[in-house]
């Protein structure tokens, strides 16, 4: 299965890079697929506990990713990796987080030379 596609629309995004769309809200794809999602009731509990990210695509190049902490390295990396695949396809870009209040805001430059969308998610001070 080919990793790190681009959707529209709302997709789980998996450890491994695969990608699962969902048709409708998550909430909804959660309580019909509980042989995937196990225990889960709503979108924090499949983030927070099985490392899945949400993510959803919307128009004119804005997308919203929700991954479990800023200090989850293997989250912060498939938000990035995905984003880094696909530059063409988003402009703005928020990431939120299951364990704090408010978010992080994204572009395309965040990927140029010199810069490091990891450490702006990371909360890590920028390079000179």
């Amino acid at each position: 299965m080919e990793k790190f596609v681009w959707k529209k629309g709302a997709i789980w995004l998996f450890p491994d890079g695969s990608t699962e769309i969902v048709p409708g809200f998550h909430d909804e794809w959660i309580a019909s697929h509980q042989d995937r999602a196990p225990g889960c009731k709503n979108v924090f509990d499949v983030v927070s506990g099985l490392g899945w990210l949400s993510v959803v695509a919307y128009s004119q190049g804005y997308v919203e990713f929700m991954i479990r902490s800023r200090s989850d390295e293997h989250s912060v990396k498939l938000c990035v990796e995905h984003l880094r695949r696909n530059l063409d396809k988003w402009q703005n870009a928020l990431v939120m987080t299951m364990d704090e209040e408010g978010y992080i805001k994204l572009k395309p430059e965040d990927f140029g030379p010199g810069k490091s969308a990891e450490e702006k998610i990371l909360g890590l001070p920028a390079r000179a």
